[in-house]
């Protein structure tokens, strides 16, 4: 039997589905590609990079799933002569945002600003329903040309909880400031970020990957999840120990903990100098980690640097924990340190911190879900 009703007009088509109970509509999307190319096409709309906020937010505030002739997730705006920002609402009240991206060979670097769910910067602004909208947001190749459109727009989303930035060309120094709901930040693959402020004392995850910024939180977060990815190095030549205090005190009451290679190397020529005794003793003073239960080392090159770590760690551990180490990423090892004096079991390394001897042991873990809490901290090489 032949299909008439696929090939009439968009607006013929809308107005059959606008008929239907939203449960036997829905079902439509199964009749053919044209039908299910009809649920899926995308808003376009042209204008200015400062049309950007409103064209959002209109966008959002138009959103209906229940009303087929208003429940496009996808939303497409073209802006100046290459602007291009594609829209997409996602399910649990996530909005990704995604920008064409710049020149990323020779980009334009700028700075940016962001401020979050802040009452006084929104005493001006009449509630509308985009503000009530967004707890997710994903922002991916912000530049120089969208970013002041950006922090306007953003600064309308006053649930806002999660903050994910990813893959930020030419962003040289930022600052987030959120006096209230902000709980998640993430900051992936900024390759130019020197200066990183942030201001959010209920934050509770942060998770960062690229070359190490100059770190400027304001307030001792008590993080339940962090992440440290900065296997590339420090953004800036003169980094100093000094400079990664505030990082550490930012992690210190972590329960979910990840360091990845750079944050962590073991400097062999150190153990050596003669200082060494002073500054392990101003390693002890320091504010040890009161609740790291769980350790996972994963993709060391030899046994010993595995070892070394694990001694350093001791030293700023207050309680003893359960150390995994893998591979390959799927067979885990528990690390057991036995007395130096049991033959059975081979002298592997000795502590060079305090001199005391001691032996460890490899066991092979058969059952994961036997070992302990949901989440290890993490460190990897």
């Amino acid at each position: 039997m032949e299909d008439f009703i696929s090939s009439l007009p968009d607006g013929l088509l809308f107005h059959i589905i606008s008929l239907l109970p939203f449960e036997s509509a829905i079902q439509t999307i199964f009749l053919s590609t044209r039908w299910r190319f009809l649920w899926n096409l995308p808003l376009v709309q042209h204008g200015t990079k400062e049309d950007v906020p409103s064209a959002v937010s209109g966008f959002i505030a138009n959103f209906d799933e229940h009303n087929p002739t208003r429940n496009t997730r996808r939303f497409r705006f073209h802006f100046g002569e290459y602007g291009l920002l594609s829209a997409i609402l996602a399910p649990n009240n996530k909005l990704h945002l995604h920008f064409s991206a710049e020149n990323m060979q020779n980009p334009t670097h700028f700075s940016w600003q962001i401020e979050l769910n802040n009452p006084q910067n929104l005493s001006d602004h009449q509630p509308t329903p985009c503000t009530f909208f967004v707890k997710t947001l994903n922002l991916t190749s912000v530049n120089h040309l969208s970013s002041e459109a950006v922090s306007c727009m953003v600064s309308k989303f006053v649930l806002l909880e999660n903050l994910n930035i990813i893959g930020c060309h030419g962003l040289e120094s930022m600052s987030i400031d959120s006096d209230t709901k902000l709980l998640s930040l993430t900051i992936f693959d900024c390759p130019h970020l020197k200066s990183l402020h942030i201001r959010s004392y209920k934050l509770r995850t942060f998770l960062y990957r690229g070359k190490f910024p100059w770190f400027l939180p304001e307030f001792h977060f008590n993080l339940g999840n962090a992440m440290l990815d900065s296997r590339q190095g420090p953004a800036f030549n003169t980094f100093k120990i000094c400079d990664f205090d505030r990082v550490l005190l930012t992690i210190k009451n972590s329960e979910i903990l990840t360091l990845c290679k750079w944050t962590f190397e073991i400097d062999h020529n150190s153990y050596v100098m003669p200082n060494a005794t002073k500054c392990s003793k101003q390693v002890r003073r320091c504010t040890k980690l009161q609740h790291l239960k769980v350790v996972k080392l994963e993709g060391f090159d030899n046994q010993d640097n595995e070892i070394l770590l694990i001694e350093r760690l001791r030293d700023i551990i207050a309680i003893e924990p359960l150390i995994l180490s893998t591979s390959d990423g799927i067979c885990l090892r528990n690390f057991i340190r036995v007395p130096s004096l049991d033959s059975h079991h081979p002298k592997v390394s000795h502590s060079l911190v305090s001199q005391e001897m001691y032996s460890y042991k490899f066991v092979q873990v058969k059952h994961n879900n036997q070992l302990c809490p949901k989440h290890g901290h993490m460190i990897s090489s």
